[in-house]
C-alpha cells in the first residue's frame, strides 16, 4: 500500500510518519545504549553556541551569506582572545554519550555549502588562530564551478582533495550538506523540493528511499576521502521534521543543526540534546563586539 502527502492523506501521512519515526528512533535508541552515559549519572548540561557562515570575498557588498577575510579574522581573533575554544561533532558526542568534558567555553564555527573560499581563505586564517570549524558540503557540487550539468556559473566549491590537507590538520571537519537535495528553485523546478522534505503527492515509501540513497552517497564520497562518515548532517534551508531526524539517527547521524538562530542547550546521557541544534548566521556588518554579544551565554 503507498501512501501519499496530500491534503486528502492528511490521517494516513500522519500516523504513517509517526510510526516511522517510532520505529526507526526507538531502533537507534536501543542500538546505543551501551554507549550512553550511565543512568545513574545526575543529568547535567553545558551551553553551546554556533555559528554559521558561508562564503568568503575581498568585495562581500550586502550579501547575508558573505563575510570578508578581514572581517573573519577579526571574528577568529576575538573568539580567541575571550577564551572561546572550538570544538568538533565528536566532541559533541562524547559529552553526550560518556560524560566527557568539554572545554570552559565551547564553540562550533560551521560553514555551509562547501565554497572554495572555506580553504583559501577561512582555513589558513583558523590555522592561525588555533581554531577549526565543521563545514557541510553538498555531494553534487564538490569541485564545480557550474551547476550540475547545465554550465550555468556557481561560486566554485572546493574538491575534496583540496580540503584533504586541512582535514589532516585538524582544522576542518567536512559533513554532509545532502548529495544533491539542496535544489535551487530557479534552476531545478522540475525536480525541485524543500530541502529534504517530500513532495506534495509523494508516496512514504519513494520518499524515505530517495532521503536515504541520497545521504549513503554523500556518506561514501566523505568516507572515502576522508576515512570516516558523516557524523553531523545540516538541513538545506533549516527545513526538518520529526521523520527526516527520525530516518538520519538510524542512518547514524549524531547530530543534525538547522538555521533556527538560538542558544543550544547539551544534556548528558540525552542523545536528543543534539538533534535539530540552532546555528547565529554571521554576517560582513557584525564586528567583533557584536559576535560576542550574539554568543553570549544567557544569565540565569
Amino acid at each position: 500500500m503507498q501512501l501519499h502527502f496530500g491534503k486528502s492523506g492528511l490521517l494516513r501521512r500522519m500516523a504513517a510518519v509517526v510510526l516511522s519515526v517510532c520505529l526507526l528512533a526507538g531502533a537507534a535508541s536501543a542500538a546505543s545504549l551501551d554507549t550512553a552515559a550511565p543512568a545513574s549519572t545526575a543529568p547535567e548540561t553545558d551551553y553551546l553556541p554556533i555559528v554559521m557562515y558561508h562564503h568568503f570575498d575581498e568585495n562581500p557588498g550586502t550579501s547575508k551569506m558573505i563575510v570578508s577575510p578581514t572581517r573573519f579574522e577579526e571574528h577568529m581573533a576575538a573568539l580567541k582572545n575571550a577564551g572561546y575554544t572550538p570544538v568538533t561533532p565528536q566532541q559533541l558526542v562524547d559529552y553526550v554519550d560518556h560524560g566527557s568534558a568539554l572545554p570552559q567555553k565551547p564553540i562550533w564555527i560551521t560553514m555551509d555549502d562547501g565554497y572554495r573560499s572555506n580553504v583559501t581563505f577561512a582555513a589558513p586564517i583558523m590555522a592561525k588562530y588555533g581554531m577549526k570549524a565543521t563545514v557541510y558540503c553538498i555531494g553534487v557540487s564538490v569541485g564545480k564551478s557550474t551547476y550540475k550539468d547545465m554550465g550555468i556559473p556557481i561560486i566554485p566549491h572546493f574538491s575534496y582533495e583540496e580540503a584533504k590537507p586541512w582535514s589532516d590538520q585538524g582544522v576542518l571537519t567536512v559533513q554532509s550538506h545532502t548529495y544533491d537535495m539542496h535544489k535551487v528553485w530557479e534552476l531545478d523546478k522540475a525536480d525541485y523540493r524543500r530541502g529534504v522534505l517530500p513532495r506534495d503527492g509523494e508516496a512514504l515509501d519513494v520518499y524515505m528511499d530517495t532521503f536515504r540513497t541520497d545521504f549513503y552517497k554523500s556518506n561514501e564520497a566523505i568516507r572515502k576521502s576522508f576515512g570516516a562518515g558523516s557524523l553531523a548532517f545540516a538541513y538545506p534551508f533549516g527545513r526538518n521534521n520529526a521523520l527526516t531526524e527520525g530516518m538520519l539517527r538510524a542512518m547514524g547521524v549524531r547530530v543534525t543543526v538547522t538555521i533556527r538562530e538560538d542558544m543550544n542547550q547539551l544534556v548528558r546521557g540525552d542523545a536528543s540534546s543534539l538533534y535539530g541544534l540552532a546555528r547565529f548566521n554571521i554576517t560582513n556588518d557584525m564586528t567583533a563586539q557584536d559576535l560576542l554579544a550574539r554568543i553570549k551565554e544567557p544569565t540565569v
